[in-house]
């Protein structure tokens, strides 16, 4: 036996059922139909582009964190 794509598993075996149990096929049964990935792949690279400058922000805090840290040992060393 043939493999058979999913494709071809809809042609010659869904959609004929489909259409015998009384569905129009015209206006009710929709095959291949696209999604606008268009703009899905922009939203993606929108929210990737916010995470690099949340992950830049956060390694700027994390650096002034230890900074100030390394200062108040600093200082707490000098007052002893």
């Amino acid at each position: 036996m043939a493999k058979l794509s999913e494709r071809d598993i809809c042609t010659k075996y869904i959609t004929p059922a489909l259409v015998d149990a009384g569905w129009y096929l015209h206006t009710q049964i929709r095959e291949e139909v696209s999604l606008t990935k268009g703009r899905i792949v922009a939203k993606v690279d929108e929210l990737m582009a916010l995470c690099d400058l949340l992950k830049a922000d956060l390694a700027f805090a994390r650096e002034n964190r230890a900074r100030l840290a390394d200062a108040l040992v600093h200082t707490a060393l000098q007052a002893a």
